[in-house]
């Protein structure tokens, strides 16, 4: 019996720990993803990535989530960037849901399908046409 209960408790820690990835992600994904986004653009560039998140009801293809500068940043960038993803379920600023910096890598080859929705600083957002 102890092996069983055991085994049990081994796989509700694996499924536990698969739910991100099999229904979307963590609060602390989406929050690395946005300092990775926009940890140089203030509590609106970072409300405006965060939106975009809510928007997409994805990470895929967030360059962000595995930007190498945010385990650099200062716990000052986390609180803002946490306080904009909280804020940025009630406060829905744009629609769009995918977003690109054009001033530092250009007019990417998907945006002839998109509709600009939004700008800030140096990000333009995007829906599907």
């Amino acid at each position: 019996m102890v092996k069983q209960e055991k085994l049990k408790a081994g796989l509700t820690i694996v499924i536990l720990l698969c739910l991100p990835f099999l229904f979307g992600f963590t609060d602390a994904q989406a929050i690395r993803a946005i300092i990775g986004e926009a940890s140089n653009q203030g509590y609106n560039g970072m409300l405006a990535i965060a939106v975009g998140i809510r928007n997409r009801g994805s990470l895929k293809g967030v360059y962000g989530l595995t930007a190498k500068h945010v385990d650099n940043e200062p716990i000052w960038v986390w609180k803002l960037a946490l306080q904009a993803w909280k804020d940025s379920k009630l406060n829905r600023i744009h629609s769009g849901t995918h977003w690109e910096n054009i001033k530092r890598f250009g007019k990417p080859s998907w945006i002839k399908d998109m509709r600009l929705v939004y700008k800030y600083k140096e990000h333009n957002f995007y829906v599907k046409k």
